[in-house]
């Protein structure tokens, strides 16, 4: 069988298609690219805005327009919160939602032979198991691995907690064997992820959190062990002590932050204050004086004044993030902030995006130059760059798959230029 994928959103879809691709590939059947001809076309979709939604619907007719007698399946959170409809659509013939992947080759196998399961039709809140999807390469040096599902924060302009459900954690013996056969395999970074990461542990009988994580991969031998994104609420003193005394943890950390105005945060449902977040960010630096704090904003929330755009704008400047991603508020419906006043013109979220980008360039360039003359450890990629710890971009000589030292003497826009030491 010829099978292809497309994966629309975050790097949690990413990473399962990744898995699923394997599961195809041990199972002996042939992966395609998605504009090639298949039997099979898989497209895992992203409901996090309703611009996902649409991309997640054009995608599976693109499927079936291109090789209409091919079996067409959807599986992502698009196709679970909204299961009714995509079954519906033109040569959608199997919706997976968010279960069933790791069955995924039987159940396609058997709707080409004419059987066509119903997937997985309980509700995403119903008590499930983690899905042990196997760890997946990034890169001839970097895997990531999935520990946790699941979000029940309920974010007022999120679906994520409808299609992915109740929290979900993978046990902590899974990810001792996962994490010791990764190293094994030479990986030199290691990626751990999930949906709501910080609230690892939390369904297990043992209560682990995050933090036993953390020193679990010390105690596998990993080498560099990067974390995916956290809610800042989990950066405590613990969180802060854990992560600087351990031997393997890359000093960056990527806290959730979506406004620096408070009454935004309020309609937003983000239960914390930015004062909050900036003592928490704060913290981590004091105890990691070159940490990286990256974060994510969206812009023109409903409501939003030019006052508390502002507000966002000057908390940037003050926390000094290295990274920003920014988004422009898309509506979604269904959720609370889509029926909210208030609601802005695509024009004046697109102005007021773009302005929180070029700030967001001016600091990531200022936290770069920060890093002039001193000496980083670089894990190359196969294009001549690699990674610091602190998640600086940096060009320099060295064999892809290496760990080289260098000192940082330049830049070149967001990539900085090393010297071997």
């Amino acid at each position: 069988m010829r099978v292809a994928f497309y994966t629309l959103g975050c790097k949690v879809n990413h990473y399962e298609t990744a898995a699923m691709v394997e599961l195809f590939t041990a199972a002996g059947h042939q992966v395609v690219a998605f504009s090639e001809p298949a039997d099979a076309y898989v497209v895992n979709t992203c409901t996090v805005t309703a611009v996902a939604d649409q991309k997640s619907r054009q995608m599976l007719s693109r499927a079936h327009a291109q090789a209409p007698d091919a079996l067409v399946v959807a599986v992502g959170c698009y196709s679970e919160v909204a299961k009714d409809k995509v079954a519906t659509l033109p040569g959608v013939d199997l919706v997976l939602g968010t279960g069933g992947r790791k069955d995924i080759v039987a159940l396609v196998e058997r709707a080409l032979l004419g059987d066509r399961p119903d997937g997985d039709s309980e509700s995403p809140f119903a008590r499930r198991a983690f899905e042990e999807l196997s760890a997946v390469a990034d890169s001839r040096t970097r895997a990531t691995l999935k520990v946790q599902d699941g979000c029940v924060s309920f974010c007022t302009y999120c679906a994520i907690p409808f299609a992915r459900g109740a929290l979900r954690s993978r046990s902590m013996e899974s990810c001792r064997r996962e994490l010791l056969a990764l190293v094994e395999k030479g990986y030199r970074e290691i990626v751990l992820t999930g949906i709501e990461l910080t609230e690892y542990g939390k369904d297990l009988a043992e209560r682990p959190t995050l933090n036993d994580l953390i020193r679990l991969s010390d105690a596998c031998g990993v080498e560099r062990l990067r974390l995916g994104s956290l809610d800042p609420r989990f950066a405590d003193e613990t969180f802060a002590q854990t992560c600087a005394g351990s031997r393997s943890l890359c000093h960056q950390f990527h806290l959730s932050l979506q406004s620096g105005s408070d009454t935004v945060l309020r309609r937003m449902n983000r239960r914390y204050t930015a004062e909050e977040y900036r003592k928490n960010a704060d913290r981590l630096r004091a105890y990691m004086p070159d940490a990286a704090i990256t974060t994510d904003v969206i812009a023109g929330f409903p409501g939003e004044t030019e006052q508390e755009h502002q507000e966002t704008a000057a908390f940037l400047r003050q926390v000094g993030f290295a990274r920003i991603h920014v988004f422009p508020y898309s509506r979604r419906p269904g959720t609370k902030a889509a029926a909210m006043p208030g609601q802005l013109t695509r024009q004046e979220k697109a102005k007021r995006a773009r302005e929180l980008i070029r700030l967001g360039e001016g600091l990531e360039a200022a936290f770069i130059d920060r890093q002039m003359g001193t000496v980083h450890r670089i894990l190359m990629e196969e294009d001549g760059t690699g990674y610091t710890e602190n998640y600086v971009r940096v060009r320099c000589p060295g064999p892809a798959g290496e760990v080289v030292k260098a000192h940082i003497v330049g830049r070149e826009n967001t990539i900085a230029i090393g010297e071997l030491v």
